[in-house]
């Protein structure tokens, strides 16, 4: 069983490669941690003093990294790339198509800092579109976790597949939606908070935001809301969302552009059954003033409050 204590106050980041690699590396010798230059940031200082022969910087150079891995694969190593989300999910489209997809290469992406995560570095910077573009891929499997315990166990998945995956690490909030240690099931979405009259589906690092948000709409419409983390986007639990037709409102939330990710992906699987309630795409719509972290969740609706108040809108329009 895992010691959550050990991961309270840990970042994604620092949760999955300054602690639980470095626990689990030992059992492990056939892998290879491929970086687009990113070591220090990913908290793999480290993992690379202590394990040099089992770390490959490449430079900034990201679709190399992922030929590089290509290559490896076929040798019967295992192999995990890291790069900045925006990288490593837009310039490195063609060669996760060709080479993770289409060759049917089981490499491990992780994309650091997937949405607003770089702040000042600008619109360049924010992947807001990752979602979207691996989801148009076949085949891979797309992990969005919730908190650090999330990052650590979908790791631990995805070294345990044998096909290609994306791992979006996302938020800057290190507190922990998981306090206690769960079975983690990457098929199954979590069902944090039950509730059937408006349900809040939310991934990455919306999950803890609509979870404050879900009390306080209880007590401003009294009515029962419910909360999902959907961890898993490809596969999406399609088994969940039916239990859910007889809602007043679904609400999906995402650090992600409102086309493409989760909203769409929701909106996709409900378009073609019958019966499904009104759905409201909460997200990101189109590109943003640069600023903090705070200040560009502002600038799209995503603070606690305003993720209410739309929600109310919507309840009231339809009720």
């Amino acid at each position: 069983m895992m010691d959550v204590s050990l991961l309270e106050g840990q970042s994604q980041i620092s949760a999955l490669f300054g602690v639980h690699l470095m626990d689990i590396i030992g059992n492990h010798p056939e892998l290879k941690v491929i970086t687009a230059d990113m070591s220090y940031i990913a908290n793999l200082e480290l993992f690379k003093a202590m394990h040099n022969d089992q770390f490959i910087n490449v430079g900034i150079s990201e679709q190399n990294m992922i030929g590089v891995a290509a290559g490896l694969t076929s040798e019967g190593y295992k192999c995990v790339c890291l790069a900045q989300a925006c990288f490593i999910s837009m310039r490195c489209f063609e060669q996760v198509r060709q080479f993770m997809s289409y060759m049917g290469i089981p490499i491990i992406l992780v994309g650091l800092s997937a949405g607003f995560g770089l702040q000042f570095m600008g619109n360049t910077h924010y992947a807001i579109e990752d979602i979207a573009l691996m989801r148009s891929i076949p085949g891979i499997t797309i992990f969005s976790p919730a908190d650090a315990v999330e990052t650590v166990k979908a790791f631990d998945i995805a070294l345990s597949m044998d096909s290609p995956c994306y791992i979006r690490l996302t938020g800057t909030d290190r507190k922990l939606v998981y306090k206690e240690d769960y079975d983690y099931n990457p098929t199954n979405a979590h069902l944090l908070k039950e509730g059937n009259d408006v349900v809040l589906l939310s991934t990455g690092s919306m999950v803890a935001p609509s979870l404050e948000a879900a009390l306080e709409l209880e007590e401003m419409i009294h009515v029962h809301v419910g909360c999902v983390d959907i961890h898993c986007l490809s596969p999406l639990d399609n088994r969940l969302l039916n239990n859910f037709k007889d809602a007043s409102l679904i609400v999906t939330i995402e650090e992600h552009s409102i086309n493409g990710g989760l909203g769409s992906a929701v909106c996709e699987y409900a378009g073609e059954q019958t019966g499904f309630p009104p759905i409201l795409k909460i997200g990101i719509n189109g590109y943003s003033v640069v600023g903090d972290y705070q200040y560009l969740l502002e600038q799209h609706q995503l603070t606690i409050p305003q993720i209410v108040r739309q929600i109310v809108d919507k309840y009231n329009s339809i009720a």
